[in-house]
């Protein structure tokens, strides 16, 4: 099912667009290892249009995306829990279009293409590792955000630190984690060594692990959240 300006959702007063199929015009072609959605592409896989949340949605958008000079398509797939009826006109959109609030409600506002590797969906993750190359040496992106991520872990090694210094002996993997956390920012963004051996350890592991009171899942699961990107998710 296919929903364009003509054929919108009013929720409670406020008019929810599913999709924008009067705007095909203004796709955006992506630059090189970024992704940008075609915004009439979107299709329901399943939705109750309900009013009662919270609840699911599951729909597919084909994006453009490129790497190497070379175009591609890709489908992919979002699974979307619905909150709120402001979740169904911000959330329940292919990524990279953005709307605005409006006098009725919400409206197409534009396009804004996304780098392959920052996404949570599988599809897309998938082509952005099997496609692009994230050494920092060739790929400008990875040391922008790199730095952003030293800054980051910084930051949360000095919590975990904290954390564990004060808490006593229940705490003290606080402290193990915080201090490897702060050795993995020292290299960034050149060294990117002990961030790529804790990555491997987390795809050995499909994941964080499970919290058992030491330093290594909590290490592991503040990695996938701040260095996500990095992370062949899709594997899991």
């Amino acid at each position: 099912m296919k929903f364009s300006m003509k054929k919108s959702v009013m929720i409670f007063g406020i008019y929810a667009f599913q999709s924008f199929a009067f705007a095909s015009s203004k796709d955006v072609m992506p630059e090189n290892n970024y992704c940008s959605p075609i915004i009439d592409s979107k299709k329901y896989l399943s939705n109750d249009f309900s009013l009662v949340y919270p609840r699911k949605a599951q729909f597919e958008c084909t994006y453009r995306c490129k790497a190497n000079g070379k175009m591609s398509t890709v489908i992919a797939v979002s699974n979307v829990t619905v909150n709120s009826m402001e979740d169904d006109a911000l959330n329940v959109v292919c990524q990279g279009v953005l709307v605005k609030r409006v006098t009725w409600g919400y409206d197409f506002d534009k396009i804004e293409p996304f780098y392959a590797f920052e996404t949570r969906l599988n599809e897309i993750k998938r082509w952005a590792f099997e496609n692009i190359n994230q050494d920092p040496k060739v790929n400008s992106k990875e040391i922008e955000l790199l730095k952003t991520l030293k800054t980051n872990l910084y930051t949360m090694s000095a919590s975990f630190i904290s954390a564990g210094q004060n808490g006593g002996a229940s705490t003290a993997y606080f402290l193990e984690a915080g201090q490897r956390l702060s050795k993995i920012a020292d290299g960034l963004p050149n060294n990117t060594k002990l961030l790529d051996e804790a990555i491997r350890q987390i795809i050995v592991n499909k994941g964080p692990g499970k919290l058992d009171g030491t330093y290594l899942p909590l290490m592991n699961q503040m990695l996938m959240s701040a260095a996500a990107w990095k992370i062949p998710s899709h594997q899991f």
